[in-house]
């Protein structure tokens, strides 16, 4: 590969990174500003001339690109992890319209366990966020996840909200009971994609607000299995701020029936107390 392929191709990798882990939908300034700094950094990591001129614009249909590449590789994971049913059998087409519309629902499918028409169980935790993550980002050692870890380190709600949303679209092409190719509609995609992201950040404010730490929790594992899909090593644990451990704990407390609601486990957080000798 030429000097100049190589930072096109890295350029390319670092435009994904961008759209998938800070928003999959940004401004024409944004793009314009994303651009330089994808550029100067393709540049500056391949070791090539920071005034080697910029082929084309780097981010043009960037979005559409990232969304095509995502739901081709994640359909077959929703398929086989909430059981549709590829028969044409009459019986077969009923149960499949059935399920996605019972799992659209009120979001049901983002629970482990999603329990259609009864009371679901643990948001956020259905093993296919797991999986899409992995198969889109962490596929191997080699992948974009590991390649620019510092990007994925926390898993951002974008990131989340972006797969999340391959993921509806993906059930949506069952709602007829056999699956039918969507094209791409940004102005639809665009709505799912930040009603996910409101979703997930009043998630997380409840949890702080709770003093739980439930989403860090979620965001956490999802990093730490997906880099052992990779083959790699965890990262470091970044050392946590001080808190008050008397008013951590009595918060804790508080709340631990939402973690027994939420057939959680209490997160085990490393606090240095108040009273401890530096």
């Amino acid at each position: 590969m030429s000097g100049r392929a190589n930072v096109i191709g890295v350029a390319l990798s670092l435009c994904r990174i961008y759209l998938g882990c800070k928003d999959a939908f940004p401004t024409p300034q944004m793009k314009q500003t994303w651009e330089a700094i994808v550029w100067n950094e393709a540049c500056t990591k391949t070791g090539s001339n920071l005034e080697l001129f910029m082929p084309f614009e780097l981010f043009a249909d960037g979005s559409t690109k990232l969304f095509v590449d995502a739901k081709t590789k994640v359909m077959h994971v929703v398929e086989a992890q909430y059981g549709f049913d590829t028969s044409h059998a009459p019986e077969s087409i009923g149960r499949n319209t059935s399920l996605a519309q019972a799992l659209l629902s009120d979001m049901t499918f983002i629970y482990r366990e999603p329990n259609p028409g009864g009371s679901p169980r643990q948001p956020y935790r259905h093993p296919v966020l797991q999986k899409a993550v992995n198969i889109t980002w962490f596929r191997d050692k080699e992948a974009d996840g590991v390649t620019y870890h510092q990007h994925f380190s926390p898993v951002s709600i974008p990131t989340i909200a972006f797969i999340l949303a391959v993921v509806e679209c993906c059930i949506d092409e069952w709602t007829d009971g056999t699956r039918k190719e969507t094209e791409w509609d940004e102005k639809r995609f665009k709505t799912v994609y930040q009603s996910h992201i409101s979703s997930l950040n009043d998630f997380r404010q409840h949890g702080i607000d709770q003093g739980t730490g439930l989403f860090e929790n979620i965001r956490g594992d999802l990093l730490k299995e997906a880099r052992k899909h990779a083959g790699v090593p965890p990262l470091p644990v970044t050392e946590l701020g001080r808190f008050s451990r008397g008013a951590l704990d009595a918060a804790l407390q508080e709340d631990l029936p939402a973690y027994a609601d939420q057939g959680l486990p209490v997160p085990d957080i490393n606090l240095v107390s108040d009273d401890s000798d530096e």
